[in-house]
């Protein structure tokens, strides 16, 4: 509704009757109506994708289409659009059946008068409304259903394998235990223990960040894209201190800033782990390339993040960033790592995508590109 007035859309091919449906409409004391008529359903649907309808009016017998062959075809184009029927036959089992078909209301001509007409309308309008909210409502709840199925299998699979290897760790040191004096073994079993509870704790993270951010709308700030890297760059050295690893960013500006805020932390971190959890070289080596790039009429920054690693198969690339997808595991066997990634590019309008590092071989290291909309550019 515009105004307070209701745009009425009256599908009926005799002038009489359209003629006088207005009349008593003109007669309403509770709502102002605007009139368009058609006289045939095609006629109609045409009406609907040029104007905006609030409420159909709709005779069951037009010249290009009859009967219950009328509601289905214009309630497949408009489920979400009230539709009450006017008729000239008395028949409740075409009315029932017209109901059950999704018809808000089933009026005889001749039956009717002005303040039924009105009532019928207004009520018709607000049990569209009320129907809508509540399929959003239904639609919610599924998703906020799936949502904690996916966080419950998360927490099912990746932890009992956390926990799984803590044991097998611990039933190693118990049966050496006295049997070695070699503090290179020992210091290698609390390695391996540090790094499943460093794996459960972000396991914990990554679940409670991605809720974040599905749940909350977050605003986006002026993001200096260097210092942000810098500062991933730092955290990843601190975290993986056993491991020698060799970054070089390559960047044609040292000031990059786009609109987005701290969450791209999250996504730059969760690239540079892939890197280094992926990857079986004494030395690990990430390049970091930063560029500009124009495509469909828009300004992006391109970040690629280029490692030396196991590689992703081509059969994997597409469904990788999909959550639950069991390709999406590539992420320290989070299953969310990348889910988390993607989901919060999307809200920057941003995207991602995996590619070889070397085109055409999947075996000798991964490229992972971001793009995110450019604010400015500073030299």
């Amino acid at each position: 509704m515009s105004n307070g007035t209701i745009s009425v859309l009256i599908i009926e091919d005799n002038p009489g009757d359209a003629r006088l449906i207005e009349e008593m409409l003109k007669e309403a004391k509770r709502a102002n109506f605007l009139f368009i008529n058609q006289t045939t359903l095609s006629g109609g649907l045409e009406e609907l994708l040029s104007n905006k309808i609030d409420i159909i009016l709709l005779d069951l017998n037009l010249p290009d289409c009859t009967g219950l062959d009328t509601i289905s075809i214009i309630h497949e184009k408009v489920k979400a659009m009230p539709i009450i029927i006017l008729t000239g036959r008395v028949d409740e089992e075409l009315a029932i059946e017209s109901l059950k078909r999704g018809m808000q209301d089933y009026l005889v001509k001749g039956k009717i008068d002005s303040g039924l007409l009105e009532r019928s309308i207004l009520y018709a309008i607000g049990r569209q409304q009320v129907m809508q909210e509540l399929d959003d409502s239904k639609k919610e709840i599924q998703d906020a259903f799936h949502r904690a199925n996916f966080y419950k299998d998360i927490f099912a699979h990746d932890m009992s394998n956390i926990l799984q290897g803590i044991l097998s760790v611990a039933q190693i040191t118990k049966f050496q235990l006295g049997k070695t004096n070699d503090p290179n073994e020992i210091l290698n079993i609390i390695g391996i223990i540090e790094n499943q509870i460093i794996r459960g704790s972000k396991l914990i993270s990554n679940v409670r960040k991605l809720s974040e951010v599905e749940e909350l709308e977050e605003p986006l700030n002026l993001i200096d894209v260097c210092s942000l890297l810098k500062k991933a760059i730092g955290n990843l050295k601190n975290a993986y201190q056993s491991h020698s690893i060799k970054i070089t960013v390559d960047s044609h500006n040292n000031s990059i800033v786009i609109k987005a805020n701290d969450l791209l932390l999250e996504v730059f971190e969760n690239l540079l782990m892939n890197a280094v959890n992926h990857n079986e070289n004494s030395i690990i080596e990430i390049l970091i390339r930063i560029s500009e790039e124009y495509r469909e009429g828009l300004n992006y920054i391109k970040v690629e993040f280029i490692d030396n690693g196991i590689g992703i198969e081509d059969s994997r690339k597409v469904n990788i960033f999909t959550r639950g997808s069991k390709e999406n595991n590539y992420v320290g066997g989070m299953g969310i790592g990348l889910s988390l990634v993607n989901l919060i590019v999307e809200r920057f309008e941003g995207k991602i995508w995996v590619e070889d590092r070397f085109k055409g071989d999947s075996t000798k290291g991964s490229n992972f590109i971001v793009i995110l909309p450019a604010i400015e550019l500073r030299k």
